[in-house]
């Protein structure tokens, strides 16, 4: 395959390799449950193949608060071992990840219109602390007189306290995050590549012949495993249907609304607050910007988009319990984030009344052991090592032999590899603020990085104020990463379309210069949507 893309070489070699031998399994869609189900497949040992119809973490994965948290909301409804769960899932992140997980305090404003007084919410924050095994800093009260001095932001006029605690949120986005593991699964040996559409699948006692066509160059390609994993996330009953399999669990749809804004605190704190329907909504940090959100408006159809009614909520809500000299309006918003929430409804469950609202996000595996197809519903980031370990559990039901790990098969490459990559930069001559963001997000491929700004020191530099991304970073990124377009790379590599605003983005040099770098041209703005 030849092509002036610096990526399509890599793509092109994953591809070839999807459809040149048998496979163990196919994994088909690339968001978080399909990254990691392909991750902790090809660590076991397993000839592991994994196609995403647009790009890795386009869908719900890109949506998400960015939090990586343990549920603390769930206590309200007495889910005490879901919380214990997600809060060990949280916590085997959290050491996995130490760069890309950042422990952050959340602050809850409590008074009149709330479901729970401050003192009472203190007791579910420890109680929360301790289902998390102590892996926190302590939950604290706070009187309203605090919170004024700590958060200026905060209207407390009505404010009777509230507890401070913390969770985790994501260093750089949750897309990034997903498109990580998907690369992490190529370094085990697995086949990986995006814009590769499912059209047909047939089934017989000898495994599955999978129909699957490139969207980019529109060719016809045909892989054959001898087990399916449906990680589609809200499109699995739509695979279902291509596999003849059916779930007994059934999904449902919340679509959740956020508002990117100018910043509405530096201290790095979340900031929660009830909405007027006694849901929790967040004030988030997210670089020099602020997330408010989210909405849980129930849908069924999982192609949803942002009303006028969703932002007037969310800049309602905000501004009724923030004091900020004047109100945050539809003008003041720089990006949106808008997804469905796959819910999981149980066999004999119901999803409506009261009980829609209390939906966990609890994720649900089941196997279909005749025609060897895993179905993976529901889910969320905090839980996405249970989905791996759990996948590769369902892999031996369906008569697989994965091995056991003889390590980690997740998590940053060790301290020796980041000592190499450090002494690396530092005979370089990188400026040491700049080793924490390379290492952050790449891993061992900083090392390539540093052998670029090596060859070349000019390429070391930010390519602009508004992209903190040097040229040697941004090349490495087009070779490995599958960036198909200028979207793939600002909206999911990074998160430069989310903090900063369309029309600046697409006068500025810097993302001229990763255009050229990218794809040997300065893409047009039809390369990057709207809002």
């Amino acid at each position: 395959m030849t092509s002036t893309d610096p990526g399509a070489a890599s793509r092109g070699r994953n591809l070839d390799r999807l459809v040149s031998h048998p496979l163990d399994v196919l994994v088909v869609g690339g968001g978080i449950n399909g990254a990691v189900s392909a991750l902790a497949l090809a660590a076991a040992g397993l000839r592991v193949g994994l196609v995403e119809r647009h790009d890795f973490g386009c869908g719900t994965s890109q949506e998400s608060s960015n939090m990586v948290w343990g549920g603390f909301k769930y206590l309200e409804s007495y889910e005490v071992r879901l919380v214990a769960e997600l809060c060990r899932s949280r916590n085997q992140l959290a050491r996995a990840y130490p760069t890309r997980l950042v422990e952050s305090r959340f602050l809850a404003a409590l008074g009149a219109g709330t479901p729970h007084p401050p003192w009472f919410a203190a007791l579910g924050a420890n109680a929360y602390w301790a289902l998390g095994q102590f892996a926190t800093r302590r939950p604290r009260h706070r009187p309203a007189s605090t919170i004024r001095r700590l958060e200026p932001a905060v209207d407390t006029a009505e404010v009777e306290g509230g507890i401070e605690y913390s969770d985790y949120l994501l260093a750089d986005n949750d897309a990034r995050f997903v498109s990580e593991f998907a690369l992490a699964a190529i370094d085990h040996g697995a086949a990986v590549a995006n814009r590769v559409e499912m059209v047909g699948a047939e089934w017989s006692p000898a495994g599955w012949r999978i129909g699957l066509r490139d969207t980019v160059s529109g060719a016809p390609l045909e892989a054959e495993a001898s087990v399916l994993v449906n990680t589609a996330g809200p499109e699995v009953p739509d695979l279902e249907e291509a596999t003849g399999t059916r779930t007994t669990n059934r999904l449902v749809f919340s679509k959740g609304v956020h508002l990117v804004v100018p910043q509405i605190t530096d201290s790095g704190r979340i900031l929660a607050f009830f909405d007027d329907r006694q849901r929790l909504f967040y004030v988030l940090p997210m670089a020099h910007r602020s997330v408010i959100g989210t909405t849980d408006t129930r849908v069924t159809d999982p192609q949803v988009e942002v009303t006028d009614e969703d932002r007037s909520f969310l800049l309602d809500q905000a501004n009724t319990r923030l004091e900020l000299g004047r109100s945050i309006t539809a003008d003041d918003v720089i990006a949106e984030r808008c997804g469905v929430r796959s819910l999981v409804v149980p066999p004999g469950g119901t999803s409506d009344g009261r009980e829609w609202t209390e939906l966990s996000r609890r994720h649900a595996v089941e196997v279909d052991r005749r025609r060897k197809v895993i179905s993976v519903l529901g889910g969320k980031l905090s839980d996405c090592l249970n989905v791996g370990s759990e996948v590769i559990e369902s892999a031996r039901q369906c008569g697989l032999r994965p091995m056991e790990a003889a390590r980690r098969w997740y998590g940053e490459p060790d301290v020796v590899e980041r000592h190499r990559f450090e002494d690396a930069a530092r005979a370089t001559g990188i400026e040491r603020p700049r080793w924490a963001p390379l290492w952050r997000r790449h891993g061992s491929r900083a090392l390539r990085i540093v052998d670029g700004i090596a060859e070349d020191p000019g390429a070391g530099r930010p390519l602009s104020d508004r992209v903190d991304y040097c040229e040697a970073e941004v090349a490495v990124m087009g070779e490995c990463e599958q960036i198909g377009d200028l979207d793939d790379f600002l909206r999911r590599r990074t998160f430069l379309a989310q903090v900063e605003r369309r029309d600046d983005l697409l006068a500025d040099p810097g993302v001229v210069r990763a255009a050229e770098i990218l794809f040997g041209k300065a893409d047009g703005p039809a390369d990057l949507p709207p809002r």
